[in-house]
């Protein structure tokens, strides 16, 4: 694995984990209104369920890959195209804003983190997208196994981030009105790397 090739997945997975969304809006209220412990265990929670779904999503394509390569190679032109519109979507779109249900109040924080990214399928879509564009017919275990990890902590970080500024600096009205600023520079980066992809696919 190449430096370059790390960092487009990297940037690919910032992209992802910077995008509003139901995940962002668990993580401001924990982190409000419990306190910052509550947000953090909400973050971890959420990258292990990340993780989880990035080792089914390397595995499949792995199967894939070994068994039949036209399909694998129809998957990553869906992940490119996939990428690409939803860039495009989160450039266009107005984001409305966060909310969550309070019915998640009777979870702890973790599980709640952890049940809000493994009960949503379309994470499992986003990485098959995502990760159909890195795996390779020679990649080893450990190459795989540096790919699951980095889109697990990544999400992790980004998260746990999100949680120290909400409770450090105060700044929960601050972030919620730079939300649609944030999906716009999440979605040029998306179409940015879903061109790149194209152009090295051909």
């Amino acid at each position: 694995m190449t430096l370059i090739f790390w960092l487009q997945f990297v940037a690919v997975c910032i992209a992802g984990a910077m995008s509003p969304g139901p995940s962002l809006a668990l993580i401001i209220r924990n982190s409000t209104k419990y306190n910052r412990l509550g947000g953090i265990m909400s973050a971890i929670g959420h990258g292990l369920g990340m993780g989880i779904y990035a080792i089914f999503a390397v595995t499949g394509l792995i199967i894939i890959l070994t068994t039949n390569i036209y399909i694998f190679k129809s998957i990553q032109i869906a992940g490119i195209i996939f990428l690409f519109i939803f860039g495009i979507l989160f450039i266009i779109q107005k984001n409305e804003e966060l909310n969550i249900e309070n019915n998640q109040n009777k979870l702890n924080s973790f599980f709640q983190g952890f049940s809000i990214s493994i009960l949503n399928p379309k994470i499992l879509i986003w990485f098959s997208a995502v990760f159909s564009q890195f795996v390779r017919s020679d990649s080893t275990f450990l190459t795989n196994s540096i790919l699951v990890i980095t889109a697990s902590a990544i999400d992790c970080i980004w998260y746990v981030v999100v949680a120290l500024i909400v409770t450090s600096y105060g700044l929960k009205d601050f972030f919620q009105k730079r939300i649609n600023a944030i999906q716009k520079i999440s979605g040029t980066v998306l179409v940015l790397i879903s061109i790149l992809l194209i152009i090295n696919f051909f």
